[in-house]
């Protein structure tokens, strides 16, 4: 009986998106840890860096989306 053959560019692709899935996680996580952590920061400036990090985040997906959209 043969082994099934795994075709190099689906694990490439899917590596991928693993990564971006989890830099995607780390940016909402970052936001959220910024938000609730008792934190040394002004109320803005915090809001402020969370409010950039849930954008890098969208971002991210939405390239992420575009380059994996099957086209």
């Amino acid at each position: 009986m043969s082994t099934p053959t795994t075709n190099p560019r689906s694990t490439k692709l899917a590596r991928k998106k693993l990564t971006m899935a989890i830099v995607c996680g780390a940016l909402i996580l970052g936001a959220i840890f910024l938000l609730v952590m008792p934190v040394k920061l002004p109320l803005p400036l915090r809001l402020g860096l969370a409010f950039t990090d849930l954008v890098a985040a969208a971002a991210v997906w939405l390239m992420g989306r575009q380059q994996f959209s099957g086209r």
